[in-house]
């Protein structure tokens, strides 16, 4: 073999391993690497940073909230049909579309409350089961057939539970933190209690005031919280439409977040938290679940815990914490 074909042959083999192996972590640099972040909206003792997307990110078609899918009145979620389970819910999904279920979103009623467990996108026209955690411990009694969608999120130390520790024990001990912390104590320890609170609800609007402008940039498709000098959440989409879609949501969780912390504390520049979300890109990943629709990973990358969930190959949305 001549140095030219042994060049060439060499050559085409880096080709072919490239190719080969680029996808597991190519695919993930490519969506990581696109994101930048911007100067901080400071409000109360929280620091939120817009992350942007060139472009407002990559449009996904055929996908609806939850919040969509329920407003459109062809979506609801049950205890399950054959006997009813703390960690199982079941929805039916009776829209022509797939649809959005994000880890912490609260439903209230049936046999008590719950929380999606983990991010999953459920097929249309359907019925399927999902993972759940209960946030009311004292009640298993039904109130209503169907769940009620309130378009709450949980907060940061809940959402957590559920998706890093995946225990329902550590779940509760977390709802009655909060409780105990915002003094809405209930019978049965309900998380909905300290939501429903009307200094809360107040101070919800106040961030829905002070934060508006964030939704209106097209470019934006997630936030990074930072309180007591440190990340607190965070929420970064596929593309700008469903970040706005579900901001309002998320406004509920980080709200939260906030009359549970300290102090602001220190803000950092918005090239540390640049340097925070870098580290997505060469996290440690765990897939969780796979299908041939959707897969969801756990990353992990220093002191941060990062949850992502992929639709027919595309980034759907990653939160961390």
């Amino acid at each position: 073999m001549t140095k030219y074909a042994i060049i060439v042959y060499v050559s085409l083999t880096a080709l072919v391993l490239t190719t080969l192996f680029a996808p597991a972590c190519g695919e993930a640099a490519s969506f990581y690497s696109q994101l930048s972040v911007g100067k901080a909206v400071v409000h109360g003792n929280l620091a939120v940073y817009p992350v942007y997307l060139p472009g407002g990110g990559e449009k996904l078609g055929d996908v609806l909230t939850m919040a969509e899918a329920v407003e459109a009145g062809k979506f609801r979620i049950t205890e399950r049909e054959e006997g009813a389970s703390v960690n199982a819910l079941e929805v039916h999904n009776d829209t022509a579309k797939y649809v959005v279920l994000l880890a912490g979103e609260m439903v209230r009623g049936a046999k008590q409350d719950r929380i999606i467990s983990f991010d999953v996108v459920v097929p249309p026209r359907g019925k399927v089961g999902v993972d759940a955690f209960c946030v009311e411990a004292g009640r298993w009694t039904e109130v209503s057939k169907h769940f009620k969608y309130e378009k709450e999120i949980a907060p940061a130390s809940v959402r957590s539970a559920a998706q890093g520790k995946r225990d329902q024990n550590r779940v509760w001990a977390e709802v009655s933190k909060v409780n105990v912390e915002r003094g809405a104590v209930t019978g049965t320890d309900a998380l909905t209690a300290s939501y429903d609170d009307a200094e809360f609800r107040a101070d919800v609007k106040k961030y829905e005031k002070a934060l508006k402008g964030l939704a209106k940039n097209k470019e934006v498709v997630g936030v990074i919280v930072v309180a007591e000098g440190k990340v607190k959440a965070g929420d970064v989409f596929a593309n700008h439409d469903l970040f706005a879609a579900v901001w309002p949501r998320l406004l509920t969780s980080y709200a939260m977040d906030a009359a549970l912390a300290g102090e602001l504390g220190k803000v950092p520049p918005a090239s540390a938290i640049a340097s925070y979300l870098a580290q997505l890109e060469d996290a440690e990943r765990e897939r969780t679940y796979a299908d041939e629709l959707q897969k969801r990973s756990s990353l992990s990358a220093g002191e941060m815990a990062a949850y992502e969930l992929e639709y027919k190959g595309k980034k759907v949305h990653v939160n961390v914490y």
